[in-house]
């Protein structure tokens, strides 16, 4: 069959013009998943500091002076963070405007000292859950709930549990820091703690489960180890508890010794984090 010179021509044309816009389109998604992707790690760099300002704001409220100067950093910290954040996806969204409407209230309380610690652990925790919900809503802002990084495990759900499981360490750090400033076991924080502990247990548990129900080898090569040091690290924050914290009468654990050793599980926790979203970073072309 003789086929047309122009017909041929026109359909080349055609084709070429395709591939173009496809592969256009496609260049674009992968800048939007690389931009928002981004944002999730930089709006966990907020949620680590809300929760290093919880632990030593609610230390210092105890009675551990020490710590004042830390607080003073950490409060300028985020008040740059939010400076660095205007014009952002994320002013859109109503979790951020409630963040940014109690924050100024919260440091403003605590720098005063109105607050007794355990007023300042519940105010925080109510703000750091709202900055979870925050990184759910982006996820969803920018799609990302379609990522999947095999055929069953989804970004941002893996990334979201990892947080929390680490925001449950963070919690019990917090509460653990002000018995140990206080020096004094027994109350409200103690029966805090023990609940905690027990949350934890069950967090980390979980968060366990999912690591060992993914499919995706390479990724699976990057994670080798991190399980066994979860593990080891939160076994060690619990065993500290049960022995120098969780006590009636004197507790002897200075609270920046039970601060490190509670940094130390949560740190390892987080290493996670960062481990599945730099993957995500640098493959996402080939997973989506």
């Amino acid at each position: 069959m003789i086929v047309n010179p122009t017909i041929a021509g026109a359909l080349t044309v055609a084709a070429c013009f395709a591939a173009t816009k496809q592969w256009t389109v496609s260049v674009r998604d992968q800048r939007r998943v690389k931009h928002a992707i981004s944002q999730l790690v930089r709006l966990k760099q907020l949620i680590d500091l809300s929760q290093q300002h919880r632990g030593t704001s609610s230390a210092v409220c105890a009675g551990n002076a020490s710590l004042a100067g830390k607080l003073v950093f950490l409060q300028t910290e985020i008040d740059q963070f939010i400076q660095a954040s205007e014009n952002t996806d994320m002013q859109t969204l109503p979790q951020w405007l409630s963040f940014v409407d109690h924050w100024p209230r919260l440091k403003k309380q605590i720098q005063e000292r109105r607050l007794t610690s355990h007023q300042v652990i519940r105010q925080h925790n109510a703000m750091i859950d709202g900055q979870l919900s925050l990184f759910d809503d982006l996820s969803r802002l920018y799609n990302l709930h379609h990522f999947m990084l095999d055929n069953i495990t989804r970004l941002s759900e893996l990334c979201l549990d990892t947080l929390r499981a680490a925001e449950t360490l963070g919690q019990i750090r917090a509460v653990g820091s002000t018995l140990c400033a206080r020096g004094q076991g027994g109350g409200a924080e103690t029966m805090m703690l023990s609940f905690q502990r027990l949350t934890a247990n069950g967090r980390i548990a979980e968060l366990l489960r999912e690591m060992g129900g993914i499919r995706n080898k390479d990724l699976l090569k990057i994670l080798a180890g991190q399980s066994d040091k979860i593990e080891r690290d939160t076994a060690l924050l619990l065993q500290t508890i049960d022995q120098q914290v969780l006590m009636e009468g004197a507790i002897t654990l200075s609270a920046d010794d039970f601060f490190k050793t509670a940094t130390r599980a949560i740190e390892t926790v987080l290493n996670v984090f960062s481990l599945i979203i730099n993957y995500a970073a640098d493959n996402h072309a080939k997973l989506n």
